[in-house]
């Protein structure tokens, strides 16, 4: 599972934890520990960009400088909450990890981007590819192992597997005729999510029958911006000229519900629960949901903490606060 970005901008800061307990029957009577995670010495921010959905946890720790931004910007691995894996240079970006550890994102070759894994210890491999793209990236993999990521060919994106059972080979994917595409999370079944057309909001879902589907969203000019795939389930927001709200889709790209007075939908559990924010009388806070009901309120979760992931015993809910990498643990 990973997180949003573009190809050339790093996306928002998310944080990850590790889940102890099975609590989808008993949401609401969570007491919700927070802990914010370990930096690098040298770094006093991080971006997380993606979540094995236990242990492990990938992104970029840095220094953020007023008016300038991150500076030194690092790919970092963390196991449990602590820093395991710091990048020796700024140019590999960590996008993704799996249950076992192996990570997938880029480096910068020679001046053209190309995709790679890097092991626990650092050891990096270029996958292979098309001396014809331009450019091409490891966006996301699965419980599996198979890397899905996209390639620029020049005059259009095009999706690329890089399968487990085949190391050393990638297929592309019959891809849709568009400029930009970007795959932004996978199920366990493989249904690819991606994000593509115009930053204020195109969005696509590959089912398990090959076939890209626009989510389907209500009204003149409305638009889907899906955040999350599991169990073939979609969630996100779409908007219109009157504003947002929370969104579930099937994985053909079907209108399940909306949640009213919610805004959006942004992670799925492993057993079903949908979190994302709401609207209440003070502002905007996070909260949980079960078949569109909300079934905790997470009172005791500031309401500036940001929720990315849901962790797959649902045990531990993922984001940020204040720039930092945050977990809420269920006790």
């Amino acid at each position: 599972m990973s997180i949003r970005r573009n190809k050339h901008v790093l996306a928002a800061a998310v944080a990850l934890g590790l889940g102890l307990v099975s609590p989808t029957a008993q949401a609401a009577a969570c007491t919700w520990q927070g802990t914010t995670w370990d930096l690098p010495a040298e770094a006093n921010g991080g971006i997380l960009e993606g979540y094995s959905g236990s242990r492990y946890a990938v992104g970029t720790t840095g220094r953020y400088v007023p008016f300038t931004g991150m500076t030194d910007p690092r790919g970092t691995l963390w196991d449990n909450g602590k820093v395991a894996l710091r990048a020796t240079g700024t140019t590999t970006r960590y996008l993704d990890v799996s249950a076992a550890g192996l990570i997938v994102g880029y480096d910068v070759v020679n001046g053209r981007r190309v995709a790679v894994t890097v092991a626990r210890d650092g050891r990096t491999t270029v996958l292979p590819g098309n001396s014809a793209w331009e450019a091409y990236s490891a966006e996301l993999i699965t419980a599996g192992g198979d890397v899905i990521g996209y390639a620029d060919a020049g005059s259009r994106d095009v999706v690329v597997v890089w399968p487990a059972s085949a190391p050393g080979t990638y297929r592309e994917l019959p891809s849709p005729d568009v400029s930009f595409i970007q795959p932004i999370d996978v199920d366990e079944q493989g249904r690819i999510l991606a994000l593509t057309g115009s930053a204020s909001g195109g969005a696509l879902v590959r089912d398990t029958d090959g076939q890209w589907r626009v989510p389907v969203a209500q009204g003149t000019g409305g638009y889907a911006n899906p955040s999350a795939i599991r169990g073939g389930r979609v969630v996100g927001s779409q908007g219109t000229d009157s504003g947002h709200v929370a969104t579930e889709w099937n994985a053909r790209g079907g209108l399940v519900r909306v949640f009213p007075g919610a805004t959006s939908a942004s992670a799925i559990g492993g057993n079903g629960t949908v979190g994302g924010r709401t609207s209440v009388s003070s502002g905007q806070r996070t909260v949980l949901w079960r078949d569109g009901v909300v079934v905790d309120q997470l009172s005791a979760v500031p309401w500036t903490f940001t929720l990315r992931w849901i962790s797959d015993d649902e045990g531990t809910l993922v984001g940020s606060d204040g720039g930092r990498p945050v977990q809420y643990r269920c006790s």
